[in-house]
């Protein structure tokens, strides 16, 4: 669900479920740590270099997705739309989009599809955003604004193919 800063803004964080995940990893990797530390920190049993690195790399990158999945958020307001990750911020001026797409990013084997929403700005100068879809508690009004904008694969599809470039 959208939170709101006002009438104007309307934030889109990561979905409680990405939350829930790794909040989960984080306690199992505690535990994982106190298990393999405490062990070696009493003396009861003796811990190689990995054994003692791994439980500290398992560690940090649970804290990681656990930033991440409370800083990361989709924020739409009246002039702008951002999207904010673990380390950047990127805005792009609604005034700005040239228009949006919608694709597949394919996974491999282990891994599900992913589709991702893209918007493209008028030109360079303004950053391209590009974000999962179900990564975000994205609403009904998201989803509107998001299908009233120019469909630009639907162009391309439509358009007509004047470059012989690479036709033999």
């Amino acid at each position: 669900m959208a939170h709101s800063l006002g009438a104007a803004t309307r934030i889109y964080p990561m979905t409680w479920g990405l939350r829930a995940f790794s909040i989960g990893l984080l306690l199992f990797s505690l535990v994982f740590c106190v298990h393999f530390w405490g062990g070696a920190i009493t003396g009861k049993r003796q811990a190689s270099l990995q054994e003692t690195l791994l439980p500290l790399v398992f560690l940090v990158t649970s804290c990681v997705l656990v930033a991440q999945a409370f800083r990361n958020y989709v924020a739409l307001t009246q002039n702008e739309i951002v999207l904010q990750t673990l380390f950047t911020r990127r805005t792009l001026p609604l005034d700005k989009i040239r228009g949006r797409r919608r694709h597949l990013v394919r996974s491999g084997d282990e891994t599900p599809d992913a589709w991702h929403l893209k918007l493209e700005p008028i030109d360079d100068r303004f950053p391209e955003l590009d974000f999962e879809e179900k990564q975000y508690a994205l609403d009904d009004y998201f989803h509107a604004w998001f299908a009233a904008l120019r469909d630009l694969d639907e162009i391309d599809q439509r358009g007509i193919k004047t470059s012989r470039f690479g036709l033999v």
